[in-house]
């Protein structure tokens, strides 16, 4: 998070001082998933169903960099949480179970470092402007955690979290959450700027890549964020 906060303020400045190219500050909530596909291990089958929202938020540095006839190139440098929760999986019988000590999923968090490359074309609309773009984003794993109920005879004894490990390597042992350090796909923006500065934003962010490291699965990111904030140094209007 030091790193990221040092990357925020150097960009800023440096984009500041710039010609023609202005900066912004934004931040808002996160609804994310992972999407899942192929068979579970042991006899729960598919692996579709099982994943349920997870709620975090974001924090961006944006810079808006103007090109000619209302088209200008958008980057950003996004702090974010992503992740997915777990519904209930299907129950195994009970004579299994008895007396065993079984950990249960409860919510994947994972914070990524995500720079989006948007081109937008902005239209001016009432006291502001409506921006549309799209783009790719490339994304880089800094942490995170795994947290799990341990149930025995179908209650919660007591709830615990365990370190994902973000490695190329694959995952071969069951006790160990790992997961690909890196993370690509296209970003999906919408948003309104005032012309006082203050952006109200939306986007959609599709992964592309296989962010797990076993071989039963395939998960890929996706999330819907919303953001409120401010883009400085106004030159471009």
């Amino acid at each position: 998070m030091k790193k990221a906060g040092l990357l925020f303020m150097a960009l800023a400045f440096v984009m500041h001082s710039s010609a023609q190219v202005s900066v912004g500050l934004s931040s808002g909530y996160t609804a994310s998933n992972v999407d899942v596909t192929g068979e579970t291990p042991g006899d729960f089958g598919s692996a579709e169903g099982y994943m349920k929202t997870f709620h975090g938020w974001h924090l961006d540095l944006v810079v808006n960099v103007p090109l000619r006839n209302g088209f200008y190139f958008q980057p950003v440098i996004r702090y974010i949480t992503k992740g997915t929760g777990f519904k209930e999986v299907p129950p195994v019988k009970a004579e299994l179970l008895d007396a065993l000590y079984i950990p249960k999923g409860a919510r994947l968090q994972l914070n990524y470092l995500e720079i989006p490359f948007n081109f937008v074309y902005k239209l001016a609309v009432g006291p502001g402007s409506v921006r549309a773009g799209l783009g790719p984003y490339v994304a880089r794993g800094l942490k995170g955690r795994y947290h799990y109920n341990i149930v025995k005879n179908g209650q919660n004894i007591t709830r615990t979290s365990k370190s994902v490990q973000f490695s190329r390597e694959a995952n071969d042992n069951i006790s160990v959450v790992r997961m690909y350090p890196w993370d690509a796909g296209a970003n999906f923006t919408l948003a309104y700027e005032f012309n006082n500065g203050i952006m109200l934003g939306a986007n959609y962010s599709m992964g592309m890549m296989d962010i797990d490291r076993n071989e039963y699965t395939q998960s890929k990111n996706r999330y819907l964020g919303v953001s409120l904030g401010f883009l400085f140094n106004r030159e471009d209007y």
